[in-house]
Order: C-alpha cells, then structure tokens, then sequence
C-alpha cells in the first residue's frame, strides 16, 4: 500500500498503536494518533513516538479528513466514536490488518481462549532450531507491524486476539491455528456465537494451499471450521485422528497420510511442560508442516520449560507441588488447568470478577478440587456456587492464601494458583499476581 500523503487517524495510544503510528511516519503519512485518556496519564508510552506524529487526547474520533483508520486492541470496532468515518464510508482496519497489507513473509497465526502465549512462543523456538529464520509478535511481545521492517525469510510467528480480528478484512496466514474457544471477553463480545465468529475470521481468507489446525477436542472449533477452503489437520489430547498430532498413553505421535511417527514421551518433558499437551500437540503439527524433522522437534521440546504465569511449577514441599498458572483469567482456563492433574488440588481462585459463570465447574470442583482458598472481589460469588459443597476458606492476601493452601496440603497433592478472574482488585496484572505467589511459596 502507498501510505505517503494519506491522512490516518490511529485510536489507541498503546503498544501497537505507537507501533503503528511511528511505521506510516516513516512512510510519508500524515499521522494522528488519538486516545480518550488525558495527556498526563499516557506520558511515559508518548516518549517512544517518533517526531511528526500530530496528537489528540480526550478523544477517540477519527479527524474528519482520514482517510484510513488503524484501531488498536483495546478500542472496540463497534465504538459510537467511529460512527463518522462509518457514515463516510472509511475503512477502518485493526493494526494486525495493516501489517499483513505491507508485510511479504508468510503468516504463521495462532488464536484461541486459552494457551496463546505459549503455543506461540513454543512454535517460534521449535522452528527457529529447525533452521528457520522468524520473528514472534503479535498480541505477545512485539506487535505485528513492528516485525515488518526487519522481516524474516521464512515466517512470521503470531499470536491473534479476538480483538485484533475484528478489524481484520484481507488477512490471511499460510498457516492458522485454533486452539480452543470457551466464554471469555463476552462483556465486549456479548455472546459467544458472535466470539466464536471473530475467532474464525482466521481462517475466512486461506485456499486450499493452506493449513488450518484445529483442536478436535473442542465442539466450538469444530463449529467454527466448516466450510472452510483449507487443508484441515487436528490434534488430540484424547484419542488418534486422522492427520495431524495426539497422544497415545504417555507418547505424543504425528500421523500423515503415508505414515505415524513417534516424536516424543511425556516424562521427557520440563515438569511445566508436562502439564501442557493442549499447546505441545499444535506446535508440534505446526512445525511439521513447517518442515521441521521430528529428531529436531523432540530436542527443543526436551529443552522447553514454558512461559511464566502459564501452569509454571515453581517447586516441590514435602511432597507438594506448587503451579503458577496466574495467566488463567477466565473460567476456560481454570477448567483446563484442574483438567491437567490427576492429583487432589488445593486451588486458590479468585480476583476481579469477569463475568464467568463458576456455576458451569461445580461438577469439576468436586471432581478435583479438595480444598479452595478464596481471593478477592470474586469471593462471595464463589461461595454462593459451592453453598458449602466442600470446604473452602478466605484469604486477603497471597501470602495468607499460600500458608493455608500448604496447612491443607498432604503429600501427593497440588496447590495451584488459577484464579479465573482478572487481578486488578489486588494486583498490579496478573504478573504481579504471579510473582507474589512464587515468592511466598519460596519463602515456605
């Protein structure tokens, strides 16, 4: 695209719309880049803009002359601010749409509720031993139009949010991947039928030259990937498929149409790693599709410890083993994480209440959970659900939850920090969360 004179309102003075603003400075475009929040609080983000770039505070409405509109994640497509450049009939396109109009490198794009971050960063590091030359961005790390300038040969390695697909019109992955899809967002979504749409629009403009991986353990994935021109491959946690990646016992295999390989054992695997076969199974496919040997898949994998704040074990008691999983922000996550022990579990859950209904895990509480230690806001609608089903206790702080986890803990069980909630009632985010939690369980 040929940006140089055009007029583009960017909204949203976070990561990737400064990325986005400081890339069309640079290509000769009248820049202006807005935000809703007053000047002072976005001063320290300002620092990193580059010189020419007009700015508008205490707005969020393309200027009347755009001619194109870049939003950042965080800014709702279907915001009234952008009711205007609608009436004018203005294109309006996520930051991950601008990207992929300027970028040549093929896409390697991963979405889903839950696991992103990791299957993201799993797949890059599986491909960059392999030889291959990426870069990983997106939604993690660096933002898609930021990789663009310093492309790599190969592919580009991205992590998609629901947000960034809904202003995408043309974009279009060699490879796409859809991990999962359980209620989350839905405060801006509204319903889960229309979730699972944004989720999809990965996939809506692939041929039959490309792949689209799908978990086949999902019923919404499935949902989502009929009609679609792709070559579809799946994996599974639970049983064999056709083409693609599953387990079988304690073996992970990769299955095409001439054969079935072995590529590793799950007791090869960092203890984190272990517990993470939903986002071992896609990287493991991906990176075969990529070319990638399976004796050079099964080193990395060997190697991998996976990310922080993502079912991290932090270490061993007496016989307990503690899990960060402070990542787990939505009910999904939480039912993932119980779903990957087979030991009691002494869960501390918790936060700032997103809207998830906890009633759906109650079957699973009592399936695996012994004890709960209760934080934050959350608190009395938690308790409302288990109606003294099995016991539960409060805490006001990590370190009090972390103390009364391990009293209720014997050898043999898990205390697991997955809080199914956001952390800004008691927290920085949810690294912070995490990060407390490991410090007073090494502090035991």
């Amino acid at each position: 695209m040929d940006f140089k004179n055009k007029n583009i309102s960017i909204i949203g003075m976070a990561r990737s719309g400064i990325a986005a603003a400081n890339f069309l400075a640079e290509q000769g475009a009248h820049v202006t880049l807005m935000d809703g929040k007053p000047e002072h609080a976005l001063s320290e983000t300002l620092r990193q803009l580059a010189s020419g770039v007009n700015t508008v505070f205490q707005s969020s409405r393309p200027l009347p002359d755009a001619d194109l509109v870049v939003l950042s994640p965080g800014v709702d497509i279907h915001s009234p601010d952008l009711n205007s450049a609608r009436e004018r009939e203005i294109e309006i396109i996520s930051e991950l749409e601008l990207g992929y109009r300027v970028s040549k490198t093929p896409i390697i794009a991963i979405t889903g509720t839950n696991g992103k971050s990791t299957t993201t960063s799993l797949i890059g590091h599986l491909l960059e031993q392999g030889g291959k030359d990426v870069r990983v961005g997106g939604n993690i790390g660096v933002p898609f139009i930021s990789l663009v300038k310093d492309a790599p040969r190969d592919y580009m390695v991205l992590e998609i949010s629901s947000f960034q697909l809904e202003g995408a019109v043309q974009f279009h992955p060699h490879i796409a991947v859809i991990l999962n899809i359980t209620p989350d967002h839905l405060d801006r979504h509204k319903t889960m039928e229309h979730y699972a749409e944004l989720k999809e629009k990965i996939a809506a403009q692939q041929t039959q030259d490309d792949f689209l991986v799908l978990n086949y353990d999902d019923p919404w994935v499935h949902r989502v990937s009929t009609g679609k021109n792709s070559q579809k491959w799946y994996f599974s946690s639970v049983g064999p498929v056709k083409l693609g990646c599953y387990l079988n016992k304690d073996r992970l295999l990769f299955k095409d149409s001439e054969k079935e390989e072995e590529i590793c054992r799950i007791a090869d695997l960092h203890p984190s790693m272990q517990l993470q076969m939903e986002n071992i199974l896609p990287s493991v496919l991906v990176a075969r599709l990529a070319g990638i040997d399976s004796a050079s898949i099964a080193r990395t994998l060997r190697e991998f410890k996976g990310l922080e704040h993502r079912l991290e074990w932090v270490r061993s008691l007496n016989g307990v083993d503690f899990i960060n999983d402070s990542k787990g922000t939505n009910i999904g996550a939480l039912e993932k994480s119980l779903n990957s022990f087979d030991k009691p579990i002494i869960l501390i859950a918790g936060g700032q209440d997103k809207g998830g209904d906890f009633q759906t895990l109650k079957s699973l509480f009592k399936k695996k959970v012994k004890h709960m230690i209760l934080i934050g806001e959350a608190r009395p609608k938690i308790q409302a659900v288990l109606n003294g089903s099995f016991g539960y206790e409060s805490a006001d702080d990590m370190g009090s939850a972390v103390r009364r986890a391990y009293a209720q803990a014997q050898p043999g069980d898990v205390v697991l920090l997955s809080p199914a909630c956001a952390s800004f009632d008691m927290f920085r985010d949810y690294a912070d969360r995490g990060r407390q939690f490991k410090e007073y369980v090494q502090s035991l």
